[in-house]
């Protein structure tokens, strides 16, 4: 583009043109050449209809038309025919729509406009080459072929179109500087390679900077006069801001606006974003700085000016911040950069061996205290540190407002536990992977890329089971040239389909940065090793962010060094990661495999039976010697990735030893039916199951009191009360009258009252679920009054905050369990058999319920300052349990006598599979008191 048009044709100049006898062959000439910046115009963009006749135009008529407010000349027929590509006319009512490249045909009638077309071509044939003289001539003979070789249909026209459009798009391709520096370098033709600056001097010993970024990115000039920037803006900006800053001291006050734009190669390098986007808000620092001083050197980035000709592409996170940088918001502080300290900062970055290291404005005096290890960003990052975070936020709002929410497209495999939710339900956990420093190109052949993976254990601990979606997103250098950055990926891409096997797992090599920035933003999680990719996109972000850096020997990044409140929203952890006691409930009964094993099977056994039905396997069973035990209490559960945080049998003992290291004096459990077969299960496993009836007509709560001989607390009590869903109507029901649930059908005994004035400290286990169908949003409100309680109670008794709260998640039926006899091997196994519906009791929702509950109790154990209630521990026997589709009260193994009518699939006997939940429990309590001694800062509840 010329100077005083920038390509943009809604810039170009207009004037109209008034004289209807001007020479249309001259015209013509003159807009096949170079035409005058007044005829320079969007065609594309005429939306105002044109009053015109209805027969066809004169070629020669030259009235004018009313565009966005300017009167513009009427385009020959030929050019209106195709106004900017894909164009048509429209006759309808009297009227002429002229429809540009945006609009596509506008006609009503193919036919009529193919009949109009045909014949302009003939009348510009006619005009064009003389009529009578020279109506045998060659031109028009051709022109007459031409004519007939037209396409005579809309679709033909739009193929012909396209056609053309990208034999345009080759032709321009062709003298890019990129291909004709490759062919000219293939040919052995000597590049002049673009200086550092103009007055450089190559054979002097300076690099040239853009050898890293490779010309082929070049398209343009950064100037209309040709100039090309070599340098970030801010290099630039420090030379003028010296320059003035002497003229400054020698008395001028009055300073002409400077405006510096930034480099291409900062707008569209696509493999280090991390320090092109500082170097945008380095220039804006010093735009600031210099400002307040009353230099006005300007800085506004306009990346934009480098997306043309055929892309349409911005993919690099440079293009999508705003222009100017939003910066508003944030007060600048006062004596923070004062003329002197701007001039030192300018003078030594030029003086530097690297001028364009954005460090050199950021961190003039580092952030780093080599002598004792410790860092202070100082005023200059801190006055920065705001702005990325607003502007990478805005322009995370954007990318979501116009790519489809949560910008990951996934496919939900469990159809029939996920098709009900909305997006907003979605969970997705980023994992993000990069070098630990940028300075690779992907033009080079090789090039040294640290990267250092994490442990399998420390993702697992830090992204919830809750994830719907868990993504791999690697830098394309890291792919190229970080050793094990891809075998990494790829273990992961696998281990993740076994750790949580209901999410859609995916893993991708991003060259987009915009879309690799916005996807780390913009998730719900984000967990990454030690890599600057990470950095800009965490201090964006508002919690669940989890980002490894090496401290020692020495401190690696500034993000070490950020301010505490910060530090609210992102966890820097230890780096190297070290595994520590009580980390186990993290980890324990998410990936194994139940075994059969007859020797464990005599510890199995209770040492008297149930009553009721939910003994009647056991008390109807015939031992043989085949099978000595009912099958459903002969297996054991293998963990099958972390076998130092098993599952073991627990013992009376062993639960007294953990009561009474906690102080509790008492176990509470609070829910339905499943929940009262824990509690039955517990009991009989203690020996303590008599006298507990199961009969409907009795009421189900019950107290045992377990001694612990040889302990501090003597005994705890051991009870449950029966609510199916976590709330009270103010009413108590009694055998055969409930008193809750939307049709009156369920049993909610009051609870809060008796849990909130106990006397000493208690473990509480509650569960909810299954009695709320598909009342998805029923669900919600009551978790979060449930939420509420826990709080009210802790706010009113002190002695509540040292509670231990645990919530078992809920475990879904397997459809028809009177047909197992064994267990399955994996999920894979089970999940073509998930089932949902009014007939099946929802048990499809389950999950998703599941889910809700671990965010709501994700949140809740995040709010340390403000919240009474103690952090809320996660019993998650879900796995263990759909893997067991035997063992049901209606399974194979209950025997004739003890049928039920509908058949019972959700509950199960005892003993059997539940007795594994209070394994899984006492373990659990085992490694929250480890984690209570140690203080240890990993939180409790993933």
């Amino acid at each position: 583009p010329k100077e005083g048009n920038t390509g943009n044709p809604g810039n170009a100049t207009t004037k109209e043109h008034t004289n209807p006898t001007t020479n249309t062959m001259a015209r013509n000439n003159n807009r096949q050449a170079d035409p005058p910046a007044s005829e320079r115009r969007s065609y594309g963009r005429i939306s105002s209809h044109i009053q015109k006749q209805q027969h066809d135009p004169p070629v020669d008529d030259d009235s004018t038309i009313p565009i966005m407010g300017t009167t513009r000349q009427i385009l020959p027929p030929s050019v209106l025919r195709n106004p900017g590509g894909g164009g048509a006319y429209s006759n309808i009512n009297n009227e002429t729509k002229v429809s540009g490249i945006n609009g596509g045909f506008a006609s009503s009638d193919a036919n009529q406009h193919i009949e109009l077309r045909s014949r302009r071509i003939s009348a510009r044939s006619r005009a064009k080459f003389g009529s009578d003289e020279k109506k045998d001539s060659w031109m028009h003979t051709a022109a007459d072929k031409l004519a007939d070789w037209m396409p005579r249909t809309p679709k033909a026209m739009v193929v012909t179109f396209c056609a053309l459009l990208g034999i345009a798009c080759i032709a321009q391709l062709s003298s890019h500087p990129a291909v004709t520096g490759a062919l000219e370098s293939a040919g052995g033709v000597t590049q002049r390679k673009l200086q550092r600056n103009p007055t450089s001097d190559e054979e002097g010993g300076n690099p040239d900077f853009l050898d890293d970024f490779d010309q082929r990115r070049r398209r343009a000039a950064d100037l209309a006069d040709g100039t090309v920037f070599a340098e970030p803006a801010h290099t630039r900006m420090c030379r003028s801001i010296i320059t003035r800053l002497d003229a400054f001291d020698a008395g001028t006050t009055s300073f002409e606006q400077l405006i510096f734009t930034e480099s291409e190669y900062v707008c569209r390098d696509p493999d280090s974003p991390y320090t092109s986007v500082l170097n945008m808000f380095a220039a804006q620092l010093l735009h600031e700085a210099n400002n307040q001083i009353g230099l006005n050197v300007d800085y506004t980035h306009r990346c934009a000016k480098w997306e043309r000709f055929c892309t349409g592409n911005m993919t690099t996170v440079q293009f999508h911040l705003p222009d100017p940088l939003s910066m508003n918001a944030y007060a600048w502080q006062d004596g923070c950069i004062d003329a002197a300290m701007l001039r030192t900062i300018c003078t030594n970055s030029l003086a530097s061996a690297d001028p364009t290291d954005p460090d050199n404005i950021l961190f003039p005096s580092g952030y780093l205290d080599t002598d004792t290890n410790t860092c202070n960003l100082g005023c200059y990052f801190n006055q920065v540190l705001p702005w990325l975070r607003n502007n990478l936020r805005i322009v995370a709002t954007d990318w979501l407002n116009t790519v489809e929410s949560r910008a990951l497209t996934f496919w939900l495999r469990n159809a029939a536990e996920f098709s009900h939710r909305e997006k907003d339900d979605m969970e997705v956990s980023v994992v993000g992977l990069s070098c630990a420093e940028e300075g690779c190109d992907m033009t080079q052949e090789s090039c040294v890329c640290e990267f250092t993976p994490l442990p399998n254990w420390v993702y697992a601990m830090h992204i919830p089971r809750s994830s719907t979606n868990v993504a791999i997103v690697v830098s394309p250098t890291c792919a190229k040239f970080g050793e094990g950055c891809t075998l990494h990926a790829q273990e992961l891409y696998h281990f993740f389909h076994t750790l949580y096997p209901r999410a859609d797992i995916t893993y991708n090599v991003i060259t987009a940065t915009s879309s690799w920035y916005m996807r780390m933003i913009t998730a719900d999680v984000l967990v990454c090793p030690p890599g600057e990719g990470c950095l800009l996109p965490a201090i964006a972000r508002d919690a669940y962010t989890y980002v490894y850096e090496k401290t020692d020997p020495t401190v690696s990044t500034w993000l070490t060094c950020v301010p505490d409140n910060y530090l609210t929203r992102l966890t820097v952890p230890t780096y190297p990661p070290a595994f520590v006691q009580g980390d186990c409930r993290h980890l324990r009964a998410r990936i194994g495999a139940w075994s059969p094993d007859m020797a464990l099977a005599p510890s199995l056994q209770y040492s008297s039976p149930v009553d009721g039905y939910l003994g009647c396997a056991d008390t109807n069973f015939v031992a043989t010697a085949e099978d000595p035990y009912r099958p459903p209490t002969t297996y054991r559960w293998d963990e099958s990735v972390w076998a130092t945080c098993p599952v073991e049998v627990m013992t009376k003992n062993e639960l007294c030893t953990q009561m009474d290291r906690l102080g509790l004096t008492r176990m509470l459990f609070v829910g339905d039916h499943t929940t009262m077969t824990q509690a039955v299960s517990l009991a009989s496993i203690l020996g303590q199951n008599s006298d507990i009836s199961l009969d409907t007509s009795v009421v189900p709560n019950f107290t045992k009191t377990i001694t612990c001989t040889g302990t501090t607390i003597g005994s705890f009590e051991l009870s449950y009360i029966r609510n199916d869903r976590l709330e009270e109507p103010g009413t108590t029901p009694s055998p055969g009258f409930p008193n809750c649930g939307p049709t009156n059908e369920q049993f909610c005994y009051p609870w809060s009252t008796d849990y909130s004035s106990f006397a000493g400290r208690q473990l509480l286990i509650v569960n909810t679920g299954y009695h709320w169908a598909d009342d998805w949003q029923g669900y919600i409100t009551n978790f979060q009054n449930f939420v509420g309680v826990i709080d009210d109670a802790a706010g009113a008794n002190a002695m509540r905050k040292n509670d231990v709260l645990m919530f078992r998640t809920s475990v879904p039926g397997h459809k028809e369990c009177d047909l197992h006899n064994g267990v399955y091997a994996h999920y894979g196994e089970y999940c073509p058999r998930i089932v949902n519906g009014a007939f099946w009791h929802w048990w499809g929702e389950l999950p998703p319920y599941n889910d809700y509950a671990i965010r709501i109790i994700n949140e809740w154990n995040l709010l340390n300052t403000v919240k009474n209630g103690p952090n809320i521990e996660l019993l998650d026997p879900w796995l263990m349990s759909v893997l067991r589709p035997d063992g049901h009260l209606s399974g194979s193994d209950a025997g004739p006598s003890c049928t039920l009518d509908p058949k019972e699939c959700m509950l199960y006997s005892l003993p059997g599979p539940v007795d594994w939940w209070n394994h899984l429990l006492v373990q659990q309590l085992a490694d929250v008191g480890t984690h209570l001694e140690n203080s240890n800062p990993m939180q409790a509840w993933r």
